[in-house]
């Protein structure tokens, strides 16, 4: 070692002891570099469900999309006529509600016809198309534009209500309630609004106002506001919504409004929401 010959017992002991040394440092080298490694993939999996949304308790369950159409219906103890109702599947095959709520931007800015929201699907399916599928007037979206006026943003949790355009003869709906459920920020995108709550409540006080009166109004499609592209906390904002439902249905009397349905998209929302409503006092199953 280093130019130094040695021989016998006590050689063999130097190149022992220098190669062991050698060994554990680099041993203790891969230790911290596995350590460094761990503490980042466990920072990366926390930002990962953070992103997700899930409750805990799903974390580790991958979301299932539900393909069929199936109802989940729960009545008011002290209202039995009134219900809330958790509807499975693809909104482009429910024809039982007389409102579909539209979860929208503060700018009532419709999405595009070919983005994944229901957004997109509202203002494709009410359109009116040509005989190859292809849009020839943008009915909902050129009458919400014009409710719009020159106002370029509405306050959070505002309903603005057009036609259905072709959804009336095809999906049996009567009115697209607007709700600007979530705000854009440059640079980050959109995220909730505060107190979402409040997109449920006004959502049925438009529904029960004196403008819509005679329509026969009776039922109305929320879809899981806020949990989409905004990157809501799943559990939370259901718990808000819903109990927002229930709360509106208890408490008004003459309410006109008799079932109020939950759209779930997927496996992970029936099961957050029925647990929800399961565990709530004020209702019960039919």
């Amino acid at each position: 070692i280093k130019g130094v010959s040695m021989g016998g017992a006590i050689g063999a002991f130097i190149f022992i002891w220098w190669y062991g040394s050698q060994s554990a440092n680099k041993a203790s080298q891969v230790d911290k570099r596995i350590n460094d490694l761990s503490g980042e993939l466990e920072a990366r999996e926390e930002e990962l469900q953070q992103l997700r949304g899930a409750p805990k308790e799903d974390q580790e369950r991958v979301p299932s999309v539900l393909r069929e159409t199936n109802i989940y219906g729960y009545k008011l103890k002290e209202r039995p006529s009134k219900r809330i109702a958790l509807i499975t599947g693809d909104i482009r095959k429910v024809k039982v509600a007389d409102i579909w709520v539209n979860s929208e931007n503060t700018n009532m800015q419709m999405s595009r016809f070919y983005e994944r929201s229901i957004s997109a699907i509202i203002r494709y399916l009410g359109a009116k198309k040509d005989i190859a599928g292809n849009v020839t007037e943008d009915v909902i979206a050129n009458e919400l534009a014009k409710v719009m006026g020159t106002n370029l943003v509405v306050q959070p949790a505002t309903v603005l209500v057009t036609g259905a355009g072709e959804l009336e003869r095809t999906h049996n709906v009567k009115k697209i309630f607007h709700v600007a459920s979530v705000h854009g920020e440059l640079g980050v995108g959109y995220q909730p609004i505060h107190n979402i709550e409040f997109c449920v409540s006004n959502t049925l006080q438009k529904a029960d106002s004196e403008e819509l009166k005679g329509l026969g109004l009776k039922s109305v499609l929320f879809p899981l506001m806020g949990t989409g592209a905004a990157g809501g906390n799943l559990k939370e904002i259901a718990e808000n919504l819903l109990h927002a439902a229930v709360s509106y249905l208890e408490t008004t009397e003459n309410s006109a409004i008799e079932l109020v349905y939950f759209l779930m998209w997927t496996d992970v929302e029936l099961d957050t929401c029925k647990a929800i409503l399961e565990e709530s006092d004020k209702l019960s199953k039919p």
